[in-house]
């Protein structure tokens, strides 16, 4: 019974997938006059060890692969984890220095409210001097100056 070349058969020695053509070109070669000759079993030979160290080469390859993305996503979380201590950090340093502004901001208007009842207090004592110098109703002018 021949294979087409559409199917394929299970090799249960290596778990390997080889299709009807390849089975088909294997049993030929092993029927000709070729598979008289030692040095045709070993290509046979030869190449399948080459498909099997292929094969342990290539898993090999897929597991230093999978290590390596492994590492560098553990490597990508302690990234993240630093990041998120800094941000909290900034965000800490933040919140203090807008707390400084607010105060500052406060203090500054009280001291903009403070001098300007300071100026006015200043008028009203300089009034009051050119009043007490001033001969012509002395006694009005401290009076006016006083209701003020």
């Amino acid at each position: 019974m021949f294979y087409t070349n559409m199917e394929t058969v299970h090799n249960c020695f290596n778990d390997a997938t080889i299709t009807g053509d390849e089975i088909i070109d294997i049993l030929a070669f092993l029927q000709s006059d070729e598979s008289d000759n030692p040095s045709g079993i070993n290509e046979l030979v030869s190449v399948d060890d080459k498909k099997r160290r292929r094969t342990i080469s290539n898993r090999e390859s897929a597991k230093r692969s999978r290590m390596k993305k492994k590492k560098r996503f553990e490597e990508l979380t302690e990234e993240v984890n630093r990041l998120n201590i800094r941000n909290q950090e900034l965000k800490n340093r933040l919140a203090n220095v807008v707390s400084c502004g607010n105060f500052i901001s406060r203090e500054n208007n009280r001291l903009k409210t403070e001098s300007v009842c300071l100026e006015i207090r200043l008028l009203e004592l300089y009034r009051f001097l050119v009043a007490m110098q001033s001969p012509i109703s002395t006694s009005v002018n401290y009076i006016t100056t006083l209701e003020i």
